[in-house]
């Protein structure tokens, strides 16, 4: 078995074209890694777990841990349904067992507006390579301390210190890599981000309009379009 099991996450609101796009690209670039999906409503793809619980920035982090729990390799790679990812974002690093690694060659293209690639240096979700025995661990003690949930200001990243310590729980290494070709995140009105629904997000310091392996920004936005 690989060491790799990669945990797609979709609250299926995506548009079914892109969400059926991309699931074909991230299949390509998964290859033989084990397959765990976990969505709301039931999905053919890999092994399936339905959520019937809120949407919101706590339960993401319900998902991820029942997620890491299903798997039985060594590492988890997050995989969310708004992002695209390239085969070597799962092969190219593994993190030590007590750090969480966080791929930063991560471009984003909105929705609206001309469409632009931009990159700014943020840890996210869909990002995240983790060994599973840290993220169980990690996720165990925040639901322990907050089994009602943690406060939307407060429901960030594993890893980041100052969430962590808003939390009042152990403050957990993380590092940030850079892989080769960059994964791909769409900023769209679908999700939880306030900011995004309300189209008040800004381009990060370096923009782009075409990008290696990917192409064209204005081309690869008609496929969530569509």
């Amino acid at each position: 078995m690989k060491d790799l099991t990669i945990l797609y996450i979709t609250a299926n609101k995506i548009p079914e074209n892109f969400a059926e796009y991309q699931r074909k690209v991230l299949l390509e670039a998964i290859g033989d890694y084990p397959l765990v999906s976990i969505s709301r409503n039931p999905l053919d793809f890999g092994k399936n777990l339905i959520d019937t619980a809120g949407i919101s920035a706590s339960n993401i982090y319900r998902i991820i841990l029942r997620g890491a729990k299903e798997a039985e390799t060594e590492y988890i790679a997050i995989a969310e349904d708004d992002t695209l990812y390239p085969k070597e974002h799962f092969d190219f690093y593994r993190p030590e067992k007590d750090t969480f690694a966080y791929n930063q060659n991560r471009f984003s293209l909105f929705t609206w507006g001309v469409p632009t690639y931009s990159w700014r240096n943020r840890k996210t979700n869909a990002t995240l390579i983790a060994p599973r025995k840290l993220l169980i661990e990690a996720l165990e003690e925040r639901f322990a301390k907050y089994p009602s949930g943690t406060a939307p200001n407060i429901s960030g990243e594993l890893g980041r210190e100052r969430i962590e310590k808003s939390l009042g729980i152990t403050i957990r290494k993380s590092v940030e890599v850079f892989s080769g070709i960059s994964v791909i995140q769409i900023n769209h009105e679908m999700g939880i981000d306030d900011r995004a629904k309300r189209h008040k997000k800004t381009l990060g310091p370096i923009k782009a309009y075409d990008m290696p392996f990917w192409g064209r920004a204005d081309e690869l936005i008609e496929h969530f379009k569509q």
